[in-house]
């Protein structure tokens, strides 16, 4: 402030201060000033000049027009606390706290509301302004500021519980099932204190706030709960009595100041959260705010290590500028705008390539209890981020199609279309291929459309191979320069700096996994709720959007995984593959790593992290529980008692705390049957919660339970394994020949499940007879246009028994009729077969079909029962092959 004002400040003077603001140069030589002033001369000494004359001008403009402030931003934590309306489908709201951290201090506040409906709740914008009043009369901050950055948890829940969200909801963005501001900040014209500050204002003056919403559960990593956070950051939650998270109605009634400390320490996490991050990512990027999510952090992050490495954004993707024209009603004129799309080339190969793009592998080789032994869960140290290594700068134009091998082979950036045909006996196939609803299946033969590294992998093994269309993007010539090698060794720097598993440390981990994601965005079509449109929309390409780079990384990840796997001694054996990683009882020492897949990926690893393994042992345990794909418990830990396990609960929410899971699951896995429900709560969705102004409530939902295997591979060698307390059905698997035998077996599996489990020797018999018969009379019916016979509750025994009876009274099949109708259904019932007489009448006129009987061990003891009797019978007529 300079000594004019200053002077004038202690004369206590309002004329005094309005001369000198009619004498200051600028907007305010033409206009004077002349409402009444009242001020305080220690606000008006923190006050700069500028600011100064800001408020008493807009003091005295139109009153109809709203006006912001100019002090500093300022960041509030929002929180609110509520109990479920018993007798509605939403919430009683009790509170809403605010916790503000401005530049001379913090100022908390709640506001208690019992509303039941919206007309009852109270407005977010009115008690915005309220906090920002408060924080100014106390102290914490000087002036109102340009930007309020308002922080929160899940914000959709927390938004709900304000009279003013269909107002302003259409201004927020869809973030990750949450909402947050992304495109612009949402603005409050809120009503101003009779005295602002120092400043008389004419009455129904606006103020204007500017709120920037930022949902910190999209800076956590999956799993981090608000009491891990609070932990991390110096900031515990309080401990609430015993029950009482679900009355906090009660706890408010029995004890206000504890419910008041509980509900703003949650709104001081969320600002401290907030506030501990942008600061990171101030010193991380240079820049001093906080994108709406990790992965926006990552790609800020990553394009200012291109630029510190001297790279071309556009080059680097492949991109070039297009201009276009538009007419500008605003202006009455045309308008260029500028857009960043792919190169000719690039745009031309990248529907294709973009086929190649696939998900991680993740497959099931076992079901059941494993032996008793030593069982390592190994994974590719930091897969992807180490993969994005692999790629070298590309050169979009001078991409080529051919059809050649060779092509294919070395460090390539190529992409093909293939059918091939892997060798009688090959455990474990590389070459994935996409189903509609069972996600990649690895068969022995089928197309593919896959990568290079896949291609180089499969031919390693003996894989046939004949590529049907390939496309190969060179690399730029004369450099070996990786595109994402200073950002990945800049993660890790990151990582070093902090202790690991501390909160800097992880969330430098989620950035780095981060980028990946944004490399993939919008390649494959997924329509999503636009909160401000309130219709669906495509996912739209990130700035990143790379069909190449995304295609390379995860082709080259199962390209290691298929190589490493195939390089497993034959002895040993491995239970399931999810991404990254797998279980096995091979050792460290047997995992062989010699390939040249493996060779790249551990080159790639001493690029980014020199002297580190490219594989970590995350686990060990002596026995394994596996389901399904991502369905994995611990039998036996290493120890008694031991809480390091392997669980994969195959998305089921176990009812009890977290130590006790693995258990809870183990005894769901034996006990279940095929009416058993699991019940599941989800959250009323973000579509239906934005189109019909609903609070963010969940539902207890019953679903069928599924812990089922999946029958990505086939089945084989069925025993009964003891697990702990009990024995269970366990088996291995081999390939499937073909993607269409694994997608008919799980057709016909989900049917067979619906009234029973595969928990016994007895179950496996069963379904066995179910899917045989299946096979066989699908085959029938589409050689012969007819069902020929129906599948009954006794099972192929009751086909077998059926067709006999039917060859017996037609004369067919060297079977000669010996006694009457009566008799023989006597002579079965007596048996064990219960047979009525008007039954063998009726077979006569009944179709014959040969070849429908699977050969179980329940139907082979009715043929010999059927063979002495009736020793001329063909009994090849009747049995199939078994698939």
């Amino acid at each position: 402030m300079s000594q004019e004002c200053s002077i004038l400040t202690t004369q206590n003077s309002a004329p005094a201060v309005i001369d000198w603001c009619n004498a200051v140069e600028g907007e305010f030589k033409q206009e004077s000033y002349t409402a009444p002033i009242d001020f305080d001369a220690d606000s008006l000494l923190k006050r700069s000049e500028q600011t100064l004359r800001h408020q008493i001008a807009e003091a005295t403009r139109d009153p109809s027009i709203p006006f912001a402030g100019l002090g500093p931003s300022v960041t509030v934590g929002i929180d609110c606390e509520w109990v479920r309306d018993p007798a509605g489908d939403g919430n009683i709201i009790l509170s809403a706290q605010f916790f503000l951290v401005g530049e001379d201090g913090d100022f908390s506040k709640i506001f208690y509301t019992a509303g039941k409906s919206r007309e009852g709740r109270l407005r977010l914008g009115h008690l915005l302004a309220q906090v920002i009043d408060g924080a100014m009369d106390a102290g914490a901050i000087r002036e109102w500021p340009r930007q309020v950055v308002a922080c929160g948890f899940f914000f959709r829940a927390d938004l709900a519980a304000f009279a003013d969200l269909p107002e302003f909801k259409n201004k927020l963005d869809s973030v990750g099932g949450s909402v947050a501001s992304v495109r612009s900040d949402v603005t409050f014209d809120v009503p101003v204190r009779t005295q602002e500050s120092f400043v008389m204002v004419q009455a129904g003056v606006l103020r204007r706030l500017s709120v920037s919403f930022i949902d910190m559960a999209r800076h956590a990593p999956v799993g981090t709960t608000l009491d891990m956070v609070g932990e991390q950051i110096g900031l515990p939650k309080i401990e609430l009595p015993h029950g009482m998270i679900e009355r906090m109605d009660k706890y408010l009634a029995l004890d206000k100041a504890g419910f008041e400390t509980y509900a703003i320490r949650d709104a001081e996490i969320a600002a401290k959260f907030y506030l501990r991050l942008r600061d990171a990512a101030k010193l991380w990027t240079g820049r001093d705010s906080l994108p709406a999510t990790s992965s926006g952090l990552a790609v800020r992050l990553f394009r200012k290590c291109l630029d510190e490495a001297g790279f071309d954004f556009d080059a680097v993707f492949g991109k070039r500028e297009q201009t276009s024209q538009i007419w500008d009603r605003d202006r009455n004129a045309l308008r260029t705008i500028k857009t960043s799309v792919p190169n000719q080339l690039r745009a031309i190969h990248a529907p294709f390539v973009s086929s190649c793009y696939l998900g991680g592998r993740n497959e099931c080789f076992s079901f059941g209890p494993s032996a008793v032994g030593l069982w390592n869960d190994f994974d590719l140290r930091g897969a992807y981020t180490t993969g994005l290594v692999y790629l070298r700068q590309i050169d979009y134009d001078g991409a080529f199609t051919t059809c050649d091998v060779e092509n294919f082979t070395g460090h390539v950036a190529g992409f093909a279309k293939v059918r091939f045909s892997y060798p009688a006996g090959t455990r474990f196939p590389g070459l994935p291929v996409q189903t509609e609803r069972n996600g990649l299946i690895f068969p022995l033969t089928g197309v593919s459309y896959c990568t290079a590294p896949e291609i180089e992998a499969a031919l390693a093994v003996g894989c046939d191979l004949h590529i049907q269309h390939g496309v190969v993007f060179p690399w730029k010539e004369g450099s070996d320069t990786r595109i994402f090698e200073t950002f990945t060794t800049h993660i890790r720097d990151l990582r070093a700096r902090y202790p690991k598993g501390s909160l800097d440390e992880q969330y430098a981990k989620l950035i780095g996994n981060g980028l990946y994601g944004k490399l993939a965005q919008g390649l494959h079509a997924k329509n999503v709720f636009d909160t401000r449109t309130e219709k669906s929309v495509e996912l739209p390409h990130s700035v990143l959007t790379n069909e190449v780079m995304a295609a390379m990384a995860t082709g080259f990840i199962r390209a290691v995984l298929a190589e490493v796997l195939a390089g497993l001694p034959n002895h040993r054996n491995v239970l399931s593959v999810t991404t990254d990683g797998f279980l096995t009882d091979a050792t460290f020492e047997e995992l062989d790593l010699s390939g040249p897949m493996a060779t790249r990926f551990q080159t790639l690893c001493e690029r980014v992290a020199p002297g580190s393994k490219m594989m970590e042992l995350k686990h060990q345990v002596r026995q394994i529980v596996a389901m399904k794909t991502r369905g994995q418990l611990t039998g036996l830990p290493m120890e008694k008692g031991d809480t390091a396990v392997v669980l994969a609960k195959a998305g089921i929410s176990p009812p009890v705390p977290k130590g006790e899971h693995n258990r809870w699951m183990l005894d769901l896995f034996m006990r279940r049957t095929p009416e058993d429900k699991t019940q599941i709560r989800p959250f009323v969705s973000l579509r239906q919660q934005w189109l019909d102004d609903l609070d963010l409530v969940r539902f207890d939902r019953p679903v069928r339970l599924n812990l089922e295997f999946d029958f990505k591979r086939c089945p084989v060698s069925p025993v009964m394994a003891t697990l702990g307390y009990g024995e269970h059905l366990a088996f291995e698997t081999v390939p499937w020949t073909t993607v269409e035998a694994a997608k008919r077996a799980r057709v016909i599996f989900d049917e067979w499940r619906r009234k029973r489990c595969l928990k016994t020797l007895s179950d496996w018999e069963s379904w066995s007879d179910f899917y045989q018969f299946t096979i066989a009379r699908d085959r029938h019916r589409s050689s012969t246009g007819g069902l020929a016979i129906l599948y009954s509750t006794e099972g192929s025994v009751g086909v077998m028994r059926r067709m006999f009876l039917r060859a017996y009274t037609q004369g067919a099949w060297g079977i000669k009729a010996t006694m009457s109708y009566s008799e023989l259904a006597s002579w079965l019932t007596s048996e064990g077969y219960p047979t009525s007489p008007s039954e063998v009448k009726n077979a006569k006129r009944a179709k014959l079909a040969e070849n429908l009987v699977p050969s179980t061990g329940k139907v082979l003891k009715l043929i010999s029962l059927l063979k002495e009797s009736f020793p001329s019978m063909d009994v090849e007529r009747f049995l199939i092959q078994a698939e």
